[in-house]
């Protein structure tokens, strides 16, 4: 289930500093659950409160997981323990990375 609310925060249009923020302090479930109050006090912008707010619909998160499925898309947090070591060293390091894989053998192609 951890699955739907990393692709629907994955999936918001707010800064991905704000993301990065959020990640810092809650998993993504706990995110969907905070009401404004909580969000103003992350000091996050008005306009990307409303954003989350109004997104809370894990319907797509849905249809996204099934898409993803078939192609062999996975998603990987910046919390994900596969999330590439050297990215964590930059500043504007993605929240989210979307990585495809092909099946020859087995590992990462």
């Amino acid at each position: 289930m951890e699955e739907l609310y990393d692709l629907w925060f994955a999936s918001l249009d707010i800064k991905n500093y704000t993301k990065l923020e959020l990640l810092n302090k809650y998993e993504t479930k706990d995110i969907w659950e905070l009401e404004f109050s909580h969000l103003v006090d992350c000091k996050i912008d008005e306009k990307e409160i409303r954003q989350i707010l109004s997104s809370k619909n894990l319907e797509q998160a849905k249809r996204d997981l099934e898409y993803r499925k078939q192609k062999k898309i996975e998603l990987l947090s910046i919390k994900d323990e596969k999330y590439p070591h050297k990215l964590h060293q930059i500043e504007d390091k993605p929240a989210f990375l979307y990585v495809a894989r092909k099946h020859r053998g087995f590992g990462w192609r």
